[in-house]
């Protein structure tokens, strides 16, 4: 569980420039859900994703993971715990351009110290499931957009982490690719996965397999959705 209890974030504090991002929020994100954070382009959706997947602490307030406070732990153990609990798509997807596919997918687990020859063939794994084994050795200029997401899908997977969180998956993608993502989401959250996704598109946070979705505005939650 993910309990966010009233979080404040501030960019530029006590600057002539200072914004409130995210204004005394309380939420709870349940894992076995997929959870859709929504809103207009603005309303604090990144930043609330950032906070929840431990990448942004906040200015005021205390974000627990499965009952543990971690607003004030150092960034090692941070680290730690983003590697072990979250796997990120980002929005641009912020693959590395020059190498393969195979070599994206790896990246996050080099630190770890895994045997190549393992960390090798796990990245096949889900470079195979994800119907991309034949773009593995593929550099990531030569992939189309869906292709791209999908290598960004399985990047995210391969320290086999509890919950996904993506921010604004489908900004780039067209009807049918979005429709495919949300379709991976679903089939992820079904093998156990948490998904938790920022994203204003209607085909994201109307979508029959989401669980739950908060409304963002102004960096506050005017609505929360739980659909049975």
């Amino acid at each position: 569980m993910i309990e966010l209890q009233r979080v404040t974030k501030v960019f530029n504090k006590g600057n002539s420039n200072e914004f409130v991002a995210v204004d005394d929020i309380s939420l709870t994100i349940d894992p076995a859900d997929i959870s859709v954070l929504k809103g207009p382009s603005g309303a604090g959706k990144t930043t609330v994703l950032s906070v929840i997947g431990a990448m942004t602490k906040p200015t005021e307030g205390r974000v627990f993971i499965d009952g543990r406070e971690i607003t004030s732990l150092p960034e090692r153990f941070l680290t730690g715990i983003r590697r072990k609990t979250f796997g990120f798509i980002f929005q641009q997807f912020n693959l590395i351009k020059g190498i393969t596919a195979l070599e994206n997918v790896m990246i996050p687990s080099y630190p770890s110290g895994e045997k190549h020859s393992s960390l090798k063939k796990r990245a096949m794994d889900l470079l195979q499931i994800l119907s991309l084994s034949g773009k593995a050795m593929s550099k990531i200029e030569w992939l189309s957009g869906g292709e791209a997401q999908r290598v960004a899908i399985a990047r995210a997977l391969i320290n086999n982490p509890e919950i996904i969180i993506a921010d604004e998956p489908t900004a780039h993608l067209d009807t049918k690719l979005s429709e495919e993502f949300i379709g991976i989401m679903a089939a992820l959250n079904k093998e156990g996965k948490g998904v938790v996704i920022a994203s204003h598109d209607p085909l994201i946070y109307g979508a029959k397999v989401v669980d739950t979705v908060v409304e963002i505005r102004d960096g506050r939650i005017v609505d929360k959705e739980e659909r049975l």
